[in-house]
């Protein structure tokens, strides 16, 4: 029922206040660097996750060599924020879902996704970083996807899922350890704190955020008692 909250049991990878040490801890890092223009330049087709539903031809995906990776039509009468961990083992669940969900609201929603890598998990940042690294080269999605189905998450996992995907290698080491791209790492991370958003997966639209995942149906909801 539209603007009531669904009482659903919730799974999230959670520990508060994790997001403002992460923030701080890598902001002390890479201390006087500072984020690049966002670049709406740039796809990628759609991609289908291993054991997920086709998604339909009109969903789009978008991986613009800056600023947010998203799903659906940049015109969309609302953006739903997605926060995630590749380390997170609830987070997948919901990726699994996106196309979906941008589906069945018709053109009228998109979905921007951005990192929060918990301090929890060692190798989130990397991660985050590494999705980052592709993405500068237009492959956000392909490389999101690989990131998903991923055991491991060490420096040299990080580079060769970038291998298999014919990526320049140089180019995404590179990348992969700029101070400025890990800078937009940590202020996403500080833009999930601020919104409440203290744990993953996350979601902020319209400025209402939820933690947690429990079903599609559910995020259905969510973003239907919060849309314009």
């Amino acid at each position: 029922m539209m603007g009531v909250r669904p009482r659903v049991s919730r799974t999230a990878c959670c520990l508060a206040a994790a997001l403002l040490v992460t923030a701080a801890a890598a902001a002390a890092q890479i201390e006087g660097a500072a984020a690049g223009p966002e670049d709406p330049k740039g796809s990628s087709k759609t991609v289908q996750t291993e054991g997920a539903a086709a998604p339909a031809a009109r969903v789009e995906r978008h991986s613009p060599r800056t600023g947010y990776p998203s799903i659906g039509p940049a015109g969309a009468a609302n953006t739903l924020i997605f926060f995630t961990d590749y380390q997170c083992p609830v987070c997948p669940r919901a990726a699994r879902e996106l196309d979906r969900l941008v589906e069945d609201f018709n053109g009228t929603l998109r979905v921007e996704l951005h990192h929060n890598p918990l301090v929890m998990h060692k190798n989130a940042y990397d991660a985050a970083a590494a999705a980052k690294a592709a993405q500068r080269q237009g492959k956000f999605w392909e490389y999101h996807e690989e990131l998903l189905k991923s055991r491991s998450f060490s420096r040299e996992s990080l580079i060769g899922i970038a291998a298999g995907l014919a990526l320049d290698r140089e180019a995404f080491i590179r990348d992969f350890d700029d101070p400025k791209l890990r800078l937009e790492v940590t202020a996403e991370a500080k833009q999930a704190y601020e919104a409440d958003a203290h744990g993953t997966p996350g979601f902020l639209i319209n400025g209402h955020a939820e933690v947690g995942w429990a079903s599609l149906p559910w995020l259905e909801g969510v973003v239907r008692a919060h849309s314009r």
